[in-house]
Protein backbone atom coordinates (compact mmCIF):
# COMPACT_ATOMS: atom_id res chain seq x y z
CA UNK A 1 0.00 0.00 0.00
CA UNK A 2 1.52 3.32 -1.02
CA UNK A 3 1.75 5.82 1.77
CA UNK A 4 0.87 9.10 0.09
CA UNK A 5 -2.12 11.12 -1.04
CA UNK A 6 -2.75 13.73 -3.67
CA UNK A 7 -3.20 17.20 -2.24
CA UNK A 8 -5.99 19.32 -3.66
CA UNK A 9 -5.24 23.00 -4.02
CA UNK A 10 -2.41 24.77 -2.28
CA UNK A 11 -0.71 22.95 0.54
CA UNK A 12 -0.47 24.90 3.76
CA UNK A 13 2.95 24.28 5.23
CA UNK A 14 3.07 24.13 8.99
CA UNK A 15 6.65 25.03 9.77
CA UNK A 16 7.65 24.70 13.39
CA UNK A 17 8.98 27.85 15.00
CA UNK A 18 12.75 28.20 15.06
CA UNK A 19 14.15 29.28 18.41
CA UNK A 20 17.67 30.62 18.29
CA UNK A 21 20.13 29.60 20.96
CA UNK A 22 18.60 26.24 21.91
CA UNK A 23 21.17 23.47 21.81
CA UNK A 24 20.50 20.16 20.10
CA UNK A 25 18.92 17.36 22.13
CA UNK A 26 21.58 15.39 24.04
CA UNK A 27 19.40 13.10 26.16
CA UNK A 28 18.08 9.73 25.08
CA UNK A 29 14.65 10.87 26.26
CA UNK A 30 14.60 14.10 24.25
CA UNK A 31 12.87 14.10 20.87
CA UNK A 32 14.92 14.02 17.70
CA UNK A 33 14.82 17.56 16.34
CA UNK A 34 15.01 17.13 12.56
CA UNK A 35 15.33 19.91 10.02
CA UNK A 36 13.89 18.94 6.62
CA UNK A 37 15.34 21.00 3.77
CA UNK A 38 13.08 20.56 0.75
CA UNK A 39 12.17 22.28 -2.50
CA UNK A 40 13.82 22.99 -5.82
CA UNK A 41 13.18 21.89 -9.37
CA UNK A 42 11.75 18.83 -11.16
CA UNK A 43 10.08 17.10 -8.18
CA UNK A 44 6.76 17.25 -6.36
CA UNK A 45 8.17 18.56 -3.09
CA UNK A 46 4.87 19.97 -1.85
CA UNK A 47 3.49 16.44 -1.64
CA UNK A 48 6.75 14.72 -0.70
CA UNK A 49 7.30 16.81 2.40
CA UNK A 50 3.99 15.52 3.75
CA UNK A 51 4.81 11.96 2.65
CA UNK A 52 8.09 12.09 4.56
CA UNK A 53 6.90 13.94 7.66
CA UNK A 54 3.86 11.72 8.15
CA UNK A 55 5.53 8.48 7.08
CA UNK A 56 8.57 8.98 9.30
CA UNK A 57 6.54 10.18 12.28
CA UNK A 58 4.46 6.99 12.07
CA UNK A 59 7.60 4.85 12.03
CA UNK A 60 9.79 6.80 14.46
CA UNK A 61 8.52 7.85 17.85
CA UNK A 62 9.73 10.94 19.70
CA UNK A 63 10.64 12.93 16.59
CA UNK A 64 9.86 16.52 15.63
CA UNK A 65 10.25 18.18 12.23
CA UNK A 66 11.06 21.73 11.19
CA UNK A 67 10.34 22.10 7.46
CA UNK A 68 12.17 24.62 5.31
CA UNK A 69 10.46 24.95 1.93
CA UNK A 70 11.73 28.47 1.30
CA UNK A 71 13.07 27.70 -2.17
CA UNK A 72 9.74 26.54 -3.53
CA UNK A 73 10.36 25.16 -7.02
CA UNK A 74 13.51 27.16 -7.75
CA UNK A 75 16.58 24.99 -8.34
CA UNK A 76 19.02 27.91 -8.10
CA UNK A 77 17.73 29.20 -4.74
CA UNK A 78 20.09 29.90 -1.83
CA UNK A 79 18.39 29.36 1.52
CA UNK A 80 18.40 32.24 3.99
CA UNK A 81 19.24 29.95 6.90
CA UNK A 82 22.40 28.73 5.21
CA UNK A 83 23.72 32.26 4.97
CA UNK A 84 24.04 32.23 8.77
CA UNK A 85 26.93 30.52 10.52
CA UNK A 86 24.91 29.24 13.50
CA UNK A 87 21.97 27.68 11.63
CA UNK A 88 22.85 24.10 12.62
CA UNK A 89 23.20 24.48 16.38
CA UNK A 90 19.66 23.59 17.42
CA UNK A 91 19.09 20.44 15.33
CA UNK A 92 19.94 16.77 15.84
CA UNK A 93 19.84 15.85 12.13
CA UNK A 94 19.15 17.41 8.73
CA UNK A 95 17.11 15.55 6.12
CA UNK A 96 17.81 16.91 2.62
CA UNK A 97 15.11 16.16 0.05
CA UNK A 98 15.80 19.05 -2.29
CA UNK A 99 17.08 19.74 -5.79
CA UNK A 100 19.30 22.83 -5.80
CA UNK A 101 21.40 21.80 -8.77
CA UNK A 102 22.04 25.30 -10.12
CA UNK A 103 23.57 26.86 -7.01
CA UNK A 104 27.14 27.43 -8.10
CA UNK A 105 28.69 29.10 -5.06
CA UNK A 106 31.53 27.13 -3.51
CA UNK A 107 31.54 29.42 -0.47
CA UNK A 108 27.85 28.73 0.15
CA UNK A 109 28.38 24.95 0.02
CA UNK A 110 31.47 25.20 2.21
CA UNK A 111 29.41 26.95 4.91
CA UNK A 112 26.78 24.20 4.83
CA UNK A 113 29.27 21.37 5.17
CA UNK A 114 31.40 23.24 7.71
CA UNK A 115 28.33 23.65 9.92
CA UNK A 116 27.71 19.91 9.83
CA UNK A 117 31.32 19.19 10.77
CA UNK A 118 31.54 21.84 13.47
CA UNK A 119 28.32 20.64 15.14
CA UNK A 120 28.84 16.94 14.28
CA UNK A 121 25.36 17.15 12.76
CA UNK A 122 24.31 13.97 10.90
CA UNK A 123 22.48 14.11 7.59
CA UNK A 124 20.14 12.10 5.38
CA UNK A 125 20.34 12.71 1.62
CA UNK A 126 17.42 11.71 -0.60
CA UNK A 127 17.36 11.51 -4.39
CA UNK A 128 18.29 14.87 -5.95
CA UNK A 129 20.08 16.00 -2.79
CA UNK A 130 22.77 13.53 -3.84
CA UNK A 131 23.66 15.63 -6.89
CA UNK A 132 22.69 19.10 -5.74
CA UNK A 133 25.35 21.83 -5.58
CA UNK A 134 27.30 20.20 -8.39
CA UNK A 135 28.67 23.43 -9.88
CA UNK A 136 32.16 24.63 -8.95
CA UNK A 137 32.69 22.42 -5.90
CA UNK A 138 33.52 18.85 -4.89
CA UNK A 139 32.90 19.35 -1.17
CA UNK A 140 29.23 18.39 -1.37
CA UNK A 141 30.01 15.10 -3.12
CA UNK A 142 32.67 14.32 -0.52
CA UNK A 143 30.12 14.96 2.20
CA UNK A 144 27.38 12.90 0.50
CA UNK A 145 29.83 10.07 -0.21
CA UNK A 146 29.29 9.74 -3.96
CA UNK A 147 29.41 11.68 -7.19
CA UNK A 148 26.44 11.81 -9.57
CA UNK A 149 25.52 14.23 -12.36
CA UNK A 150 22.72 12.51 -14.29
CA UNK A 151 20.14 9.74 -14.29
CA UNK A 152 18.72 7.09 -16.60
CA UNK A 153 15.27 7.27 -18.17
CA UNK A 154 12.07 7.05 -16.14
CA UNK A 155 11.43 3.35 -15.65
CA UNK A 156 11.13 0.90 -12.74
CA UNK A 157 14.23 -0.94 -11.61
CA UNK A 158 15.08 -3.72 -9.18
CA UNK A 159 16.92 -2.84 -5.98
CA UNK A 160 19.30 -5.53 -4.70
CA UNK A 161 20.69 -5.56 -1.17
CA UNK A 162 24.49 -5.63 -0.92
CA UNK A 163 24.83 -5.63 2.89
CA UNK A 164 21.84 -7.63 4.24
CA UNK A 165 23.26 -7.76 7.77
CA UNK A 166 23.79 -4.04 8.14
CA UNK A 167 21.29 -2.62 10.64
CA UNK A 168 19.81 -0.23 8.05
CA UNK A 169 18.98 -3.11 5.70
CA UNK A 170 17.70 -5.56 8.33
CA UNK A 171 14.05 -5.04 7.33
CA UNK A 172 14.64 -4.47 3.62
CA UNK A 173 13.64 -7.20 1.12
CA UNK A 174 16.55 -8.93 -0.59
CA UNK A 175 15.14 -7.46 -3.81
CA UNK A 176 12.48 -4.85 -4.46
CA UNK A 177 11.00 -3.70 -7.76
CA UNK A 178 10.26 0.02 -7.56
CA UNK A 179 6.76 1.04 -8.74
CA UNK A 180 8.34 3.80 -10.85
CA UNK A 181 11.90 4.94 -11.10
CA UNK A 182 14.70 7.29 -12.03
CA UNK A 183 18.00 5.50 -11.48
CA UNK A 184 20.91 7.80 -10.73
CA UNK A 185 24.23 7.10 -12.42
CA UNK A 186 26.89 6.95 -9.72
CA UNK A 187 30.26 7.70 -11.28
CA UNK A 188 32.28 7.59 -8.07
CA UNK A 189 31.76 6.26 -4.55
CA UNK A 190 34.04 8.15 -2.19
CA UNK A 191 36.64 6.42 -0.06
CA UNK A 192 35.08 5.62 3.29
CA UNK A 193 31.54 5.25 1.93
CA UNK A 194 29.90 1.82 2.29
CA UNK A 195 27.34 0.73 -0.34
CA UNK A 196 24.20 -0.95 1.01
CA UNK A 197 22.07 -1.56 -2.10
CA UNK A 198 22.36 -1.31 -5.86
CA UNK A 199 20.28 -1.53 -9.05
CA UNK A 200 21.12 -2.48 -12.61
CA UNK A 201 20.65 0.26 -15.18
CA UNK A 202 19.34 -0.90 -18.53
CA UNK A 203 20.44 2.35 -20.22
CA UNK A 204 24.02 2.27 -18.95
CA UNK A 205 24.19 -1.54 -18.77
CA UNK A 206 25.86 -1.56 -15.39
CA UNK A 207 25.07 -1.48 -11.68
CA UNK A 208 24.70 1.76 -9.73
CA UNK A 209 24.63 2.10 -5.95
CA UNK A 210 21.27 3.37 -4.70
CA UNK A 211 21.91 3.49 -0.94
CA UNK A 212 25.08 3.93 1.10
CA UNK A 213 26.50 5.34 4.31
CA UNK A 214 29.36 7.74 4.72
CA UNK A 215 31.32 9.15 7.64
CA UNK A 216 32.70 12.53 6.75
CA UNK A 217 35.06 14.06 9.32
CA UNK A 218 33.14 12.21 12.03
CA UNK A 219 29.66 13.07 10.68
CA UNK A 220 27.29 10.22 9.84
CA UNK A 221 25.57 10.57 6.46
CA UNK A 222 22.98 8.20 4.95
CA UNK A 223 22.13 8.60 1.26
CA UNK A 224 19.51 7.06 -1.02
CA UNK A 225 18.87 7.92 -4.66
CA UNK A 226 15.34 6.46 -4.57
CA UNK A 227 12.27 8.68 -4.61
CA UNK A 228 11.82 10.74 -7.79
CA UNK A 229 8.15 9.79 -8.09
CA UNK A 230 5.66 10.07 -5.23
CA UNK A 231 4.74 6.41 -5.68
CA UNK A 232 8.29 5.40 -4.85
CA UNK A 233 8.92 7.99 -2.14
CA UNK A 234 5.68 6.99 -0.39
CA UNK A 235 6.06 3.23 -0.68
CA UNK A 236 6.38 1.31 2.60
CA UNK A 237 9.69 -0.23 1.52
CA UNK A 238 11.22 3.17 0.78
CA UNK A 239 9.86 4.87 3.91
CA UNK A 240 11.21 2.02 6.04
CA UNK A 241 14.62 2.48 4.40
CA UNK A 242 14.61 6.23 5.04
CA UNK A 243 13.49 5.69 8.65
CA UNK A 244 16.28 3.18 9.22
CA UNK A 245 18.86 5.46 7.64
CA UNK A 246 17.68 8.39 9.73
CA UNK A 247 17.82 6.40 12.96
CA UNK A 248 21.28 5.09 12.09
CA UNK A 249 22.60 8.56 11.32
CA UNK A 250 21.15 9.85 14.60
CA UNK A 251 22.61 6.93 16.57
CA UNK A 252 19.16 5.56 17.42
CA UNK A 253 19.20 2.28 15.47
CA UNK A 254 20.04 -0.97 17.24
CA UNK A 255 22.40 -3.47 15.62
CA UNK A 256 19.47 -5.78 14.82
CA UNK A 257 17.65 -3.06 12.86
CA UNK A 258 15.14 -2.14 15.55
CA UNK A 259 14.63 1.40 16.79
CA UNK A 260 16.29 2.33 20.08
CA UNK A 261 14.09 2.43 23.15
CA UNK A 262 11.69 5.34 22.97
CA UNK A 263 11.96 5.77 19.20
CA UNK A 264 9.58 3.06 17.93
CA UNK A 265 6.60 4.72 16.19
CA UNK A 266 2.96 3.73 16.60
CA UNK A 267 2.88 2.05 13.19
CA UNK A 268 5.98 0.05 14.01
CA UNK A 269 9.31 0.20 12.27
CA UNK A 270 9.97 -1.96 9.22
CA UNK A 271 6.45 -3.19 8.38
CA UNK A 272 5.56 -3.50 4.68
CA UNK A 273 2.01 -3.73 3.42
CA UNK A 274 1.51 -6.75 1.16
CA UNK A 275 -2.06 -5.84 0.20
CA UNK A 276 -3.12 -2.62 -1.55
CA UNK A 277 -6.55 -2.50 0.12
CA UNK A 278 -8.35 -2.29 -3.22
CA UNK A 279 -7.67 -5.36 -5.35
CA UNK A 280 -6.06 -8.80 -5.36
CA UNK A 281 -3.09 -7.58 -7.39
CA UNK A 282 0.01 -9.47 -6.27
CA UNK A 283 -2.05 -12.46 -5.09
CA UNK A 284 -3.00 -15.64 -6.97
CA UNK A 285 -5.85 -17.98 -6.08
CA UNK A 286 -5.81 -21.71 -6.74
CA UNK A 287 -8.94 -23.69 -7.62
CA UNK A 288 -12.30 -21.90 -7.18
CA UNK A 289 -10.99 -18.40 -7.61
CA UNK A 290 -14.47 -17.04 -6.89
CA UNK A 291 -13.92 -17.78 -3.19
CA UNK A 292 -11.94 -14.51 -2.81
CA UNK A 293 -12.88 -10.93 -3.61
CA UNK A 294 -12.41 -7.41 -2.24
CA UNK A 295 -15.22 -5.44 -0.65
CA UNK A 296 -15.16 -2.38 1.64
CA UNK A 297 -11.35 -2.44 2.08
CA UNK A 298 -11.23 -6.07 3.16
CA UNK A 299 -10.53 -9.41 1.53
CA UNK A 300 -13.69 -11.52 1.67
CA UNK A 301 -13.17 -15.28 1.93
CA UNK A 302 -16.38 -17.20 1.24
CA UNK A 303 -16.78 -20.25 -0.95
CA UNK A 304 -15.45 -23.69 -1.82
CA UNK A 305 -11.89 -24.75 -1.10
CA UNK A 306 -9.25 -22.42 -2.48
CA UNK A 307 -6.04 -20.76 -1.35
CA UNK A 308 -4.88 -17.22 -2.09
CA UNK A 309 -1.07 -17.00 -2.39
CA UNK A 310 0.98 -13.82 -2.15
CA UNK A 311 3.23 -13.36 -5.20
CA UNK A 312 3.74 -9.59 -5.08
CA UNK A 313 6.77 -7.31 -5.40
CA UNK A 314 8.19 -7.99 -1.92
CA UNK A 315 10.68 -10.70 -3.03
CA UNK A 316 7.78 -12.45 -4.74
CA UNK A 317 6.74 -13.92 -1.40
CA UNK A 318 10.02 -15.76 -0.81
CA UNK A 319 10.12 -15.25 2.97
CA UNK A 320 12.28 -17.04 5.56
CA UNK A 321 12.58 -15.12 8.83
CA UNK A 322 9.69 -12.71 9.18
CA UNK A 323 6.80 -11.32 11.16
CA UNK A 324 3.27 -11.25 9.70
CA UNK A 325 0.25 -9.43 11.04
CA UNK A 326 -3.32 -8.97 9.90
CA UNK A 327 -6.75 -8.18 11.24
CA UNK A 328 -9.24 -11.05 10.92
CA UNK A 329 -13.03 -11.28 11.35
CA UNK A 330 -14.89 -14.60 11.58
CA UNK A 331 -18.53 -15.58 11.19
CA UNK A 332 -20.03 -18.48 13.22
CA UNK A 333 -18.95 -21.94 12.06
CA UNK A 334 -16.23 -20.47 9.85
CA UNK A 335 -12.90 -22.22 9.27
CA UNK A 336 -9.85 -20.71 7.62
CA UNK A 337 -6.12 -20.34 8.09
CA UNK A 338 -2.94 -18.54 7.15
CA UNK A 339 -0.30 -20.79 5.58
CA UNK A 340 3.35 -19.73 5.68
CA UNK A 341 6.58 -21.06 4.18
CA UNK A 342 4.26 -22.41 1.50
CA UNK A 343 4.22 -22.24 -2.29
CA UNK A 344 1.58 -22.01 -4.98
CA UNK A 345 -0.27 -25.10 -6.11
CA UNK A 346 -3.28 -25.01 -8.35
CA UNK A 347 -5.55 -27.34 -6.34
CA UNK A 348 -5.81 -29.25 -3.07
CA UNK A 349 -4.64 -28.44 0.44
CA UNK A 350 -1.17 -26.83 0.48
CA UNK A 351 1.51 -29.48 0.79
CA UNK A 352 4.28 -27.11 1.87
CA UNK A 353 4.70 -25.17 5.07
CA UNK A 354 2.58 -24.77 8.18
CA UNK A 355 -0.95 -23.49 8.80
CA UNK A 356 -1.91 -20.94 11.44
CA UNK A 357 -5.50 -21.98 12.13
CA UNK A 358 -8.42 -19.52 12.13
CA UNK A 359 -11.50 -20.97 13.85
CA UNK A 360 -13.63 -19.74 16.73
CA UNK A 361 -16.77 -21.92 16.52
CA UNK A 362 -16.32 -24.43 13.67
CA UNK A 363 -16.66 -28.07 14.68
CA UNK A 364 -12.92 -28.70 14.27
CA UNK A 365 -11.53 -28.67 17.86
CA UNK A 366 -8.32 -27.00 16.67
CA UNK A 367 -8.95 -23.30 17.25
CA UNK A 368 -7.35 -20.00 16.25
CA UNK A 369 -3.72 -19.94 17.30
CA UNK A 370 -3.10 -23.59 16.49
CA UNK A 371 -0.05 -24.56 14.50
CA UNK A 372 -2.39 -26.95 12.76
CA UNK A 373 -1.96 -30.61 13.76
CA UNK A 374 1.49 -29.82 15.22
CA UNK A 375 0.91 -27.72 18.33
CA UNK A 376 -2.81 -27.04 18.75
CA UNK A 377 -4.98 -24.69 20.77
CA UNK A 378 -7.86 -27.01 21.60
CA UNK A 379 -11.57 -26.35 22.17
CA UNK A 380 -11.55 -22.70 23.35
CA UNK A 381 -10.64 -19.96 20.87
CA UNK A 382 -8.83 -16.82 22.05
CA UNK A 383 -11.42 -14.58 20.33
CA UNK A 384 -15.13 -14.43 19.50
CA UNK A 385 -16.98 -14.40 16.20
CA UNK A 386 -18.28 -11.09 14.88
CA UNK A 387 -15.25 -9.13 16.06
CA UNK A 388 -11.98 -8.03 14.49
CA UNK A 389 -8.87 -9.47 16.11
CA UNK A 390 -5.14 -9.01 15.50
CA UNK A 391 -3.34 -12.13 14.29
CA UNK A 392 0.46 -12.22 14.48
CA UNK A 393 2.92 -14.84 13.22
CA UNK A 394 6.68 -14.82 13.74
CA UNK A 395 9.29 -17.18 12.32
CA UNK A 396 12.82 -16.78 13.65
CA UNK A 397 15.11 -19.60 12.62
CA UNK A 398 13.31 -22.70 13.93
CA UNK A 399 11.12 -20.81 16.42
CA UNK A 400 7.46 -20.04 15.66
CA UNK A 401 5.23 -17.76 17.70
CA UNK A 402 1.55 -16.80 17.32
CA UNK A 403 -0.23 -13.92 19.05
CA UNK A 404 -3.91 -12.99 19.16
CA UNK A 405 -4.64 -9.40 20.19
CA UNK A 406 -1.11 -9.08 21.49
CA UNK A 407 -1.22 -12.17 23.71
CA UNK A 408 1.02 -15.16 22.96
CA UNK A 409 -1.20 -18.19 22.25
CA UNK A 410 1.30 -20.66 20.75
CA UNK A 411 5.05 -21.20 20.58
CA UNK A 412 6.86 -24.03 18.86
CA UNK A 413 10.53 -24.86 18.40
CA UNK A 414 10.85 -27.06 15.34
CA UNK A 415 13.20 -29.98 16.07
CA UNK A 416 16.19 -30.32 13.79
CA UNK A 417 15.18 -33.84 12.84
CA UNK A 418 11.82 -32.73 11.39
CA UNK A 419 11.71 -33.40 7.65
CA UNK A 420 9.17 -33.38 4.85
CA UNK A 421 7.18 -30.63 3.22
CA UNK A 422 5.30 -29.67 6.40
CA UNK A 423 8.28 -27.97 7.96
CA UNK A 424 10.15 -24.68 7.93
CA UNK A 425 12.05 -23.86 4.79
CA UNK A 426 11.05 -20.61 3.07
CA UNK A 427 8.10 -19.49 1.00
CA UNK A 428 5.07 -17.26 0.82
CA UNK A 429 1.89 -16.76 2.85
CA UNK A 430 -1.54 -17.95 1.77
CA UNK A 431 -5.11 -17.33 2.95
CA UNK A 432 -7.47 -20.29 3.07
CA UNK A 433 -11.05 -20.68 1.87
CA UNK A 434 -12.04 -23.87 3.67
CA UNK A 435 -15.64 -24.56 2.63
CA UNK A 436 -18.79 -22.78 1.34
CA UNK A 437 -20.08 -22.25 4.90
CA UNK A 438 -16.97 -20.39 6.11
CA UNK A 439 -17.07 -16.60 5.76
CA UNK A 440 -13.94 -14.73 6.89
CA UNK A 441 -12.58 -11.21 6.38
CA UNK A 442 -8.93 -10.17 6.27
CA UNK A 443 -7.55 -6.62 6.19
CA UNK A 444 -4.32 -4.72 6.93
CA UNK A 445 -1.87 -7.45 5.90
CA UNK A 446 1.75 -6.62 6.72
CA UNK A 447 5.11 -8.38 6.66
CA UNK A 448 8.33 -7.43 8.43
CA UNK A 449 11.42 -9.19 7.10
CA UNK A 450 14.56 -10.17 8.99
CA UNK A 451 17.89 -11.44 7.65
CA UNK A 452 17.98 -15.11 6.66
Amino acid sequence: MYYFKTLAGALVIATLATIQGISAANSDNDPLNVLMITGGGWHDYEVQQEILERGLTDRIGNIEFTIDFESGAESEFRLTRHENTDWAEQYDLVLYNHCHTEVGSADYVERIVDAHVENQLPAVMLHCAVHSYREDTNRWFEFVGARSHRHEGHQPFTVEVIEPHHSIMANFPRTWRTPHGELYEIVELMQGATPLARAYGIDTERYHDVAWINKYEGVRVFSSTLGHHNETMGHDVNLNLVASGLLWAAGKLNDDGTAADGFEGERGHGWISIWDGESLDGWRASENTESFWVEDERIVVDGPRSHLFYEGPVVGGDFKNFEFKSQVYTYPEANSGVFFHTRFQDHGWPQHGYEAQVNATHGDPRKTGSLYAVNDVMDDAPHDDHEWFDYYIKVDGRDIKFKVDGEVVMTFAEPKWREGTISLDRGTVSLQAHDPNSRIYFRDLYIRLWPD
